[in-house]
């Protein structure tokens, strides 16, 4: 099964372990004394040690990483590329590793904002690092910068957080699908479905990441412009009303029968989820990825994708969570600091972005680049994804916030755990992340 951005980006106690591993207890601040800047790279040979776990992450990766390897050394036959594809589970612990001895990989493929954050102590700062031939055609540069005013990646790629949507399944409950463009709809279909005996949302509560995605979905419609601003500087804290009500909204799906009551709770795994939206047993599904959207196609041939419609609180009309993909990263040790800039920036460039799109599907970040739809998924994918009112909200959740979120997400939809606690818990874990 092709592994998605909706999947990898689980396990965020993990994640947190080994990022506080990485960044010891020096304080936040701007590190601009080591800030890389952008300059030719030397005509010397050298080699570049590249640490990642994207190319496992779609069908012909990498045969799509290969052409890209290939690109770049036709530009700088200079610089040998050594490329080590890692399973995300083992990816945060090799990185800790390197962390810690200050050895290792020269370029690494990292999540922004507040995740690059917690490895600050391991990277360079890269706003001043940028190739200005690509810097003005560059989305959700804004939204991966950090809380101390650095940004530590280069956003490469693009995803975006919908619905799968099952039409057969709908047409057997006798809901239209056109109703969930609405949150009242959304409501309103989740329990005709229930009451059919159709599960509606594709879910299992045990690693949280469903309540996870959830929240990144119905915060970023709440954020304005200055809202979010505030939130990716750190300014904005978890006590904000706008937290509580995303999980007001989340519970309240709940009530209405979205998540299949207490058969749902006794899943297991959001990974599971997967799996039950491919065999056709769940109505809806929440995806960040162009690939499961493909996959579900193939199993569930009535399968589109539709937005999460927009809560009440929302800022927007057809706002989703859409951001980079993922980032990539100089390390602080590297031998080659221009070269490895240069692979970075490579890696968001135009020719980068076309040949994931072509090969792996990856949709390009790189306003140069066109995606053009082939497939019916993409079709409708893709337009939801470039949409010029998305932003994401995603990469200035602290780690330490997510596995909090994720710890307690079952026991919140069980009514083990109040609302209140839950927040307040969550509340305690962002205060310390500072």
């Amino acid at each position: 099964m092709t592994t998605t951005r909706s999947r990898v980006l689980g396990g965020a106690a993990a994640l947190a372990a080994a990022a506080i591993a990485l960044t010891g207890c020096q304080a936040g601040g701007a590190d601009t004394a080591n800030t890389l800047t952008f300059s030719e790279v030397p005509k010397e040979d050298t080699s570049l040690k590249v640490w990642t776990f994207l190319p496992d992450n779609y069908e012909n990766g990498d045969k799509a990483y290969d052409q890209i390897i290939d690109a770049f050394n036709e530009q700088y036959p200079q610089v040998e590329i050594e490329l080590t594809t890692m399973p995300y589970g083992t990816y945060w612990d090799q990185l800790r590793n390197s962390g810690v001895s200050k050895s290792g990989p020269d370029v690494v493929t990292m999540y922004g904002g507040a995740q690059a954050y917690s490895y600050r102590n391991s990277l360079f700062p890269l706003q001043d690092a940028i190739d200005p031939a690509i810097e003005g055609d560059l989305r959700y540069l804004e939204d991966n910068y950090s809380s101390d005013g650095n940004l530590y990646i280069l956003p490469t790629g693009a995803y975006g957080y919908a619905l799968l949507v099952n039409q057969d399944l709908f047409a057997a409950g006798g809901v239209d699908p056109q109703s969930i463009a609405t949150w009242d709809g959304l409501l309103g279909a989740c329990t005709a479905l229930d009451a059919k005996g159709i599960l509606p949302f594709a879910t299992g509560w045990q690693d949280g990441i469903l309540m996870e995605t959830l929240m990144y979905m119905i915060t970023s419609q709440q954020m304005d412009e200055q809202t979010l601003v505030k939130w990716t500087q750190g300014e904005l804290k978890m006590d904000d009303p706008l937290f509580g009500q995303a999980v007001d909204r989340i519970l309240e799906m709940n009530e209405a029968g979205c998540f299949g009551g207490e058969e749902g709770l006794g899943r297991a795994m959001y990974d599971d989820a997967f799996n039950q939206y491919y065999a056709g047993d769940a109505a809806m599904f929440t995806t960040g990825g162009l690939a499961t959207a493909e996959t579900g196609y193939n199993d569930q041939p009535s399968t589109t994708v539709m937005p999460l419609p927009q809560v009440p609180e929302s800022k927007y009309e057809s706002l989703i969570d859409a951001g980079a993909e993922a980032g990539w990263s100089v390390t602080k040790w590297t031998k080659s600091p221009e070269a490895a800039n240069a692979f970075v920036n490579f890696m968001g460039g135009a020719e980068a972005q076309q040949i994931l799109w072509d090969v792996a599907n990856v949709v390009p970040n790189n306003n140069a680049v066109t995606a053009e739809a082939k497939t019916p998924m993409q079709e409708v994918f893709v337009p939801l994804i470039v949409n010029d009112e998305n932003h994401t909200g995603f990469s200035s959740y602290p780690l330490e916030v997510l596995a909090v979120i994720e710890r307690n997400a079952g026991p919140l939809v069980s009514g083990k755990l109040s609302r209140d606690e839950f927040l307040e818990q969550a509340i305690r874990a962002f205060d310390k992340s500072a």
